[in-house]
């Protein structure tokens, strides 16, 4: 579930959130399949870190992905996503760094809230600096952020998935949906 629809308010969010189990982060991409149009989506819920909420802000928040654990509908595409792709042998992680803080409205604790952010994305070695909107809510007691980066293969060092009766966009999408709780 990607939505960070509310549930709940939350009375003070400060502290040290950390990401839950129930998190997931991956990737889609769109692809011909021996001409057939399909989008290929990749998940994993082995995501681990923090946020650190103070004074209002988050004032850190740092996440890193075993992408070694990253798996799709289709093991053959799993497999060039673990080689030739994203070379989990050498690159096992990827990692997102807060940058600078995010000044939470008051609402934030009760409603769901568009935040932009700014961070360090680090994929397959390579390190960029990164804008993106996050979308927040309280549910269960837990804060909800999900969002997405779009990722030009090339910027990034990644070859193109394609391969021969499989061709792709040039570039694709990091989703993410974290779940974080004290």
């Amino acid at each position: 579930d990607t939505s960070a629809a509310p549930s709940e308010t939350l009375s003070d969010p400060t502290g040290t959130w950390n990401i839950s189990a129930q998190s997931q982060v991956g990737y889609r991409v769109d692809e011909v399949l021996f001409g057939q149009n399909v989008t290929a989506v990749g998940r994993t819920n082995a995501v681990t870190g923090t946020i650190e909420i103070a004074g209002g802000s988050v004032v850190a928040a740092k996440f890193e992905v075993d992408m070694t654990t990253v798996t799709s509908d289709e093991p053959k595409r799993d497999a060039q996503f673990a080689s030739r792709i994203m070379d989990v042998l050498n690159y096992p992680t990827s990692t997102f760094v807060l940058d600078s803080p995010i000044v939470l409205p008051a609402e934030a604790t009760s409603a769901s809230v568009s935040h932009a952010a700014r961070g360090t994305l680090t994929l397959r070695g390579t390190s960029k600096a990164v804008n993106l909107t996050v979308v927040s809510s309280v549910r269960d007691g837990r804060i909800v952020v999900v969002g997405e980066i779009p990722v030009v293969f090339e910027e990034w060092g990644i070859p193109n998935p394609s391969i021969p009766g499989i061709s792709t966009e040039d570039s694709g999408v990091l989703e993410f949906n974290l779940v974080l709780e004290r």
